[in-house]
């Protein structure tokens, strides 16, 4: 099966996604992927100001332990996992996490380049 589907990050809000549970892998990357920012952007944090490009989040093993119903030991190898395959890479400080997807830009700007590709070959035929 071929292709590919956009979700909007709305979806959290939906009653399937709020059921109470252990999340999956693949759920668990989804979360990342619907936390991750889509664009460049400076967010307070801790009375600091944080510089995010897009694909980036700011979060902890604590807070995506209790959303995941995952322990932090659960977590803590989960994204080790994901370095470990390129799919993401961290950065640790005390009070915090930076996650980086790997490769944002090529999740996010697929539907684009269809669109375009397209619209060349409608151009091309006229």
């Amino acid at each position: 099966m071929e292709g590919w589907i956009s979700l909007y990050r709305k979806i959290q809000e939906h009653w399937l996604w709020k059921q109470k549970r252990k999340f999956s892998q693949f759920e668990a990357w989804l979360s990342l992927l619907f936390k991750a920012s889509y664009q460049d952007k400076e967010i307070e944090f801790d009375n600091q100001i944080i510089k995010l490009k897009a694909g980036q989040l700011i979060t902890s093993e604590v807070k995506l332990s209790h959303e995941w119903g995952w322990s932090r030991n659960t977590v803590r190898a989960f994204l080790k996992k994901l370095e470990a395959t390129t799919m993401c890479t961290r950065h640790c400080t005390s009070k915090y996490t930076t996650l980086t997807i790997v490769n944002w830009a090529t999740y996010q700007f697929m539907q684009q380049r269809i669109e375009q590709q397209f619209q060349q070959r409608v151009e091309h035929k006229q």
